[in-house]
């Protein structure tokens, strides 16, 4: 059937065109019609819904990213308050020991 002159490519194409000549007396409609079907029907439909299913998810992992990073900023920046919280916190430790060594050195020296 084929005659490219490449023997691969006569190969996969008679290998092609006998199975559809099978798939067609299979299903009882002709080659021109199985081929109408697969290649003008199903094949851009498949086309079309891989496009829309690619926007769709690039959009979807776009606007994932998006919350990613706004999680992540606000979990910066809860850290960053506990930090100067527990700051806050050390000085207040701080100054009770220092307070309470003061206390101590005191009641020694009326000792």
């Amino acid at each position: 059937m084929a005659d490219s002159g490449i023997n691969w490519i006569d190969i996969t194409f008679d290998w092609c065109v006998n199975f559809l000549y099978k798939i067609a007396g299979l299903l009882s409609i002709s080659y021109e019609e199985i081929n109408i079907w697969l290649f003008l029907i199903i094949g851009p439909i498949s086309l079309l819904t891989s496009f829309f299913l690619n926007y769709y998810f690039y959009k979807k992992i776009k606007n994932l990213k998006k919350i990613i990073k706004i999680q992540r900023q606000e979990i910066s920046e809860i850290n960053e308050v506990e930090v100067e919280e527990k700051k806050t916190d050390y000085l207040k430790i701080f100054g009770m020991i220092i307070i309470i060594i003061f206390i101590l050195y005191f009641l020694e020296l009326k000792n």
